[in-house]
């Protein structure tokens, strides 16, 4: 097999602003029109019988353009990736089709219908308010209806070039030689000579005060949370591996080795999952694990509270603002330490068990500047840590005074009073609670969040990437 990636550092920042959603439509517009000589359904026809497919996922700063196929198909199957890649058609009619598909996806998929992921991409455009970071992949309602075809011709020549991109191959890989000139390597590499642009900075990341926003959203069956402040710490810093093992202490992905999903699933039946990131996190198709290509050059630690009873959602908020603090003020116990670190370095294992996986995060490793493979960096870096060393890492980055909150809700204004008076949040469960939960519980009750009602906004669902 050939596992193929072509990542190219362009995204979602790069949208121009009142465009928003323009890298993601000209990428899709790529990968699902016309290109070369052969229609959508033609390419899709010929791909067919490889058992080969062409996918796209754009995130913020990354565009990766995935594919595998058998061993016996390279040759046919790369002429098809560089028709993609190098002759799209952008045709006018194509584009219409997937921007309406994106707009379904922002307005009936994410606004609609995915509280959990509009939970996390508000907290995103309250983390990065005003910048290129602030609006979803999928752009925005009024920047979707004002792109143009000229716009999406504009915006691959600028991007979507050879500068810009890294070319990761995987496999049964072709000979040297027939990659370059006209092939894969040597056609990527003259593309765009003429038009393509450099990244931009990075405008600095504000350093607001704790806030709430709440969006009303009357027909939510439960109520999603997710909070977070931003990072000055990527995989390229020296805090990064500690910061790495604090969150798989505090709320791993998906597993119950992390002490949020133990005491507010596992004790108290809250919800199906509360997990703890120490960067930006995307998890690949149905896995537990990230997906690759998703580097940015400006990350956030964030909390995600899947979601709860409306009921029970002033009391959860109250619990993860007061273990997130219980964390800062004491750290990862010693015990918690030496078993987290030594579960942390096999489990990680797992996320680079295929091939396409391991070419994904060896690219994201240039993204970064670095040298050495990503597992056996924080592998190496975890064997000489000490949990002083992660704690003291933990009081050095994560001011909960910082934290921000996104909530979907269906009574934001009732939400937010309860929130600003400070009340009571009683609690009951539908099955008996330990005694060390039940006495813990008179603690999370009338816990004081801190955030005064001036710092929580009702958003109305409407309004959310209008």
């Amino acid at each position: 097999m050939l596992d193929v990636r072509v990542v190219f550092d362009a995204g979602s920042a790069d949208d121009p602003v009142g465009k928003e959603g323009l890298t993601d439509l000209s990428a899709h517009l790529m990968a699902e029109g016309a290109a070369g000589e052969l229609s959508y359904a033609a390419r899709e026809a010929a791909l067919f019988p490889m058992a080969a497919s062409i996918d796209v996922q754009v995130d913020r700063e990354q565009t990766t353009f995935i594919g595998r196929v058998h061993r016996d198909h390279v040759a046919r199957y790369l002429e098809l990736l560089l028709d993609v890649l190098v002759r799209p058609q952008l045709l006018d009619t194509e584009l219409e089709r997937v921007r309406e598909q994106q707009q379904s996806e922002l307005l009936l998929g994410l606004r609609g219908s995915d509280d959990e992921e509009l939970g996390k991409e508000v907290l995103e455009s309250m983390l990065y308010e005003g910048q290129p970071y602030g609006h979803p992949e999928l752009g925005t309602e009024r920047g979707l209806a004002a792109i143009t075809h000229a716009d999406v011709v504009a915006q691959r020549g600028r991007v979507f070039c050879g500068a810009r991109a890294t070319i990761g191959l995987a496999g049964a890989v072709p000979t040297e030689a027939s990659l370059a000139g006209e092939g894969l390597v040597g056609q990527l590499t003259a593309l765009g000579a003429g038009t393509c642009e450099g990244r931009a900075a990075l405008p600095a990341v504000a350093h607001r005060e704790a806030r709430i926003w709440l969006v009303d959203k009357p027909e939510a069956a439960s109520t999603a949370v997710s909070m977070g402040l931003p990072l000055d710490v990527t995989r390229a810093d020296a805090d990064y591996p500690a910061l790495l093992l604090a969150s798989v202490y505090f709320g791993l992905h998906r597993q119950f080795a992390g002490r949020l999903m133990q005491k507010m699933r596992g004790d108290r039946g809250l919800n199906y999952g509360d997990y703890a990131y120490a960067e930006h996190f995307v998890q690949e198709g149905w896995s537990c694990y990230p997906a690759a290509n998703a580097s940015r050059r400006e990350q956030y630690f964030s909390m995600w509270l899947r979601p709860v009873p409306h009921e029970k959602a002033h009391f959860a908020i109250r619990m993860a603002v007061r273990e997130l603090r219980d964390l800062v003020a004491h750290g990862v116990p010693q015990e918690d330490f030496v078993r987290i670190r030594e579960f942390a370095s096999q489990y990680f294992g797992l996320y680079l068990q295929t091939e396409s996986r391991r070419l994904g995060f060896a690219i994201d490793d240039r993204f970064y500047g670095q040298n050495d493979a990503w597992l056996a960096r924080v592998r190496a870096a975890w064997a000489n840590l000490t949990a002083a060393d992660v704690n003291a890492a933990i009081a050095r980055h994560i001011d909960p005074s910082r934290l921000e909150i996104a909530v979907i809700t269906h009574d934001a204004a009732a939400l937010r009073e309860a929130l600003a008076s400070e009340r009571p949040s009683p609690i009951t469960y539908q099955a008996p609670a330990s005694d060390a939960v039940l006495l813990e519980d008179r603690e999370i009750v009338p816990y004081r969040i801190g955030i005064p009602g001036t710092s929580m906004t009702v958003v109305r669902l409407a309004e959310t990437f209008r």
